[in-house]
């Protein structure tokens, strides 16, 4: 998604970029989880020559994710390993303690090495100044 954003702060190779919030934001399902204030705020990577300073408008492209995936990791994943634990201690006749403590353990071990994987999303960048 391409954006026109404003330069709030200007580091080392990373940016500081600002937009105000528009009144698609108060429809959105996502607006209480979001970046806190009037203003989204977000940190691009920026390895031109050409300087750039607080105030200056730029354009960023921030890559898009898939909802349906996200969701999938998140919840449906834990839910099946859930299961199949609580499943596996019943078949075995563990006792009902066990088995849910087994499956909250398969649960904490599963966002544990969730913490660790590859990320492959892309930050947002700034491909130019806009003009």
């Amino acid at each position: 998604m391409i954006e026109r954003m404003f330069v709030k702060e200007v580091k080392e190779n990373k940016v500081v970029v600002t937009k105000a919030r528009t009144s698609a934001c108060g429809s959105c399902p996502a607006k209480s989880i979001c970046v806190s204030g009037n203003e989204i705020n977000l940190e691009a990577e920026w390895n031109e020559k050409e300087q750039l300073k607080p105030g200056d408008e730029v354009i960023v492209d921030i890559p898009e994710y898939d909802p349906m995936k996200v969701s999938a990791i998140v919840y449906f994943v834990p839910l099946v390993i859930f299961a199949a634990v609580v499943i596996t201690g019943y078949s075995l006749n563990w006792k009902d303690w066990l088995t849910f403590f087994s499956a909250l353990g398969g649960v904490f071990v599963y966002y544990s090495l969730l913490r660790f994987r590859k990320k492959d999303k892309k930050p947002p960048r700034i491909i130019g100044k806009a003009t």
